[in-house]
């Protein structure tokens, strides 16, 4: 059974659509406590960073929140990676609150476009019971078993490799260049030892060649059983080599892209290998996350955490149209937000500057030529209040089609199992 590209796509974007109502009453206060919770966050990364209180006080005439939303990414990013305390303690407590906050909505969301079963009335609604608990562990075992599969042994291949090559290239060497004497000693680098022995090669490509050609061999084993059929007698030989080509001509163009765009003076095998060894790797990575993609929905839906029916959506060639799916809504809703971000927010935005011109230059007629004190606040206030409702009702939408997804996933999972 096929998914339906266009079908699947179309009926998430139109759940998020048609259930708007529902997903604002169910969604609304848990999204303003996350969009609370986020700026509380980015101020904390400022305020350890800075070591005082930062504070809107503390903004620059003209700064926006994304420059202070950009300057704390900045402030987390150094503090996460020096070890900071007061950073980390930030940065779990974020995404425990985000995660419970986002569970709140999202699985009665998932109920309904999976099973058509409508959320409790109410407006003030923050619900978190096992359903928000299974969306909550289910995302979490999604990741620990790509990480322990996927992740961690590339990441610990990558680390013993570079630590090798550094240790190598880097290694002091004595030489002495009159033998007669032990007083005309040079230190030299590993690597000038290295060439000068013929072996540089090793640690330019060969390394990462033989990681990259175990990563790809590991890659073609696992499409190979991915596409396996049982009873495929002569036509198994026909599609292991379609799977081969296939993954050489991915591995071989990442390669060639890499070499082409390698800054002057890299070694072209080093950047082919080392791109090869990438293009295998995100290729893994993909192949897990999309396997795993429906897990929420399902654990959600059926109350329960067995696996059933969760690799048989993914099963052949519905892999490749599932990634198509969510490709496709990502860059549906990337696009629809800038054009309405262009044409309708910034548009709002502009007019109300003019509005408020008019409106400060009215009341300078009557007030000495200097605008009335009340007129700047209030204009200011109302162009946050439009970014602010823009960014819940997109937030809204956004959140809806991720539900509407999920849900359609769960259905095709029973449809496939059953």
């Amino acid at each position: 059974m096929r998914l339906g590209v266009f079908s699947v796509a179309g009926e998430a974007l139109h759940f998020g659509a048609r259930r708007m109502e529902t997903i604002m009453r169910v969604a609304w206060l848990p999204v303003s406590l996350l969009l609370i919770v986020n700026m509380a966050a980015a101020f904390s990364y400022l305020s350890v960073s800075a070591g005082r209180l930062i504070t809107f006080s503390d903004l620059a005439s003209g700064q926006t929140f994304a420059m202070v939303e950009a300057y704390a990414g900045q402030a987390a990013s150094a503090g996460l990676g020096a070890g900071s305390a007061g950073v980390w303690a930030i940065a779990l407590a974020s995404a425990v609150i985000n995660a419970i906050l986002i569970a709140s909505f999202m699985a009665p969301l998932i109920r309904y476009a999976g099973l058509g079963e409508k959320p409790a009335p109410g407006v003030l609604r923050m619900p978190f019971g096992p359903d928000q608990l299974r969306f909550i562990l289910a995302g979490i075992v999604s990741f620990l078993i790509s990480a322990l599969l996927i992740y961690a042994p590339i990441a610990m291949a990558t680390y013993f490799i570079i630590s090798a090559i550094t240790r190598a290239l880097t290694m002091a060497y004595a030489s002495f260049p009159d033998e007669s004497s032990l007083h005309t000693v040079e230190i030299v680098q590993g690597a000038e030892v290295l060439a000068q022995r013929g072996a540089l090669w090793m640690y330019e490509y060969g390394y990462w060649g033989v990681a990259a050609t175990a990563l790809v061999a590991v890659l073609i084993v696992t499409m190979l059983a991915h596409f396996r059929r049982r009873r495929d007698g002569q036509a198994a030989l026909g599609r292991g080599l379609t799977v081969f080509a296939a993954i050489a001509a991915f591995v071989g163009a990442f390669a060639f892209a890499g070499v082409v765009s390698a800054p002057e003076g890299a070694s072209p095998r080093g950047v082919a290998v080392l791109s090869a060894f990438a293009a295998a790797a995100l290729a893994l990575a993909a192949y897990a996350n999309l396997r795993l993609y429906p897990y929420t929905a399902i654990a959600v839906c059926r109350r329960s955490f067995a696996p059933t029916g969760l690799l048989a959506v993914t099963r052949g060639g519905n892999i490749f149209r599932l990634f198509l799916i969510v490709v496709m809504l990502g860059l549906l809703l990337f696009l629809a937000e800038i054009l309405l971000s262009v044409f309708g927010i910034d548009w709002i935005i502009v007019m109300f500057s003019a509005l408020g011109a008019a409106v400060a230059s009215y009341t300078g007629l009557f007030n000495g030529g200097e605008a009335a004190t009340w007129v700047a606040p209030l204009f200011a206030a109302l162009v946050a209040g439009v970014q602010i409702a823009f960014t819940m009702f997109w937030l809204f939408y956004t959140y809806g089609v991720s539900a509407g997804l999920f849900g359609r996933l769960y259905r095709e999972s029973e449809a496939l199992s059953g």
